[in-house]
């Protein structure tokens, strides 16, 4: 039985409040790429450079918490509003807008749009 697109990204979503990196990484496509919002060139381009960026994230966050404050789903595209807080141990709170494209069960491309 395959998941939704909303499924998928919710289940990143929960293993990524968890830092439960495999559980985090399992619903990433081995090329995934991860994009600032307007560029060419990715930020993350692939699974292995995903596991080392995130690793570092939750080591470095134990209270990391991302909070859905709008969702979005259209056909394999699904956009969240959240606000994150626990980033690096810091108190701050900021709101990132994640534009999330799956494919075949799969998180495949991320746009993210920071303030």
């Amino acid at each position: 039985m395959s998941q939704s697109p909303v499924d998928v990204v919710q289940r990143q979503l929960e293993a990524y409040n968890r830092r439960d990196l495999e559980g985090f990484l399992a619903v990433f496509h081995d090329q995934v790429q991860i994009f600032d919002l307007g560029t060419a060139i990715p930020a993350f381009d692939g699974k292995a450079a995903i596991r080392e960026r995130y690793r570092a994230l939750f080591e470095s966050s134990p209270e990391l918490c991302s909070v859905v404050v709008n969702r979005t789903a259209i056909g394999r595209v699904v956009i969240d509003l959240e606000r994150v807080t626990g980033r690096m141990a810091s108190r701050d709170v900021y709101d990132i807008l994640a534009i999330y494209e799956v494919e075949s069960g799969l998180i495949r491309r991320v746009h993210f749009v920071r303030p």
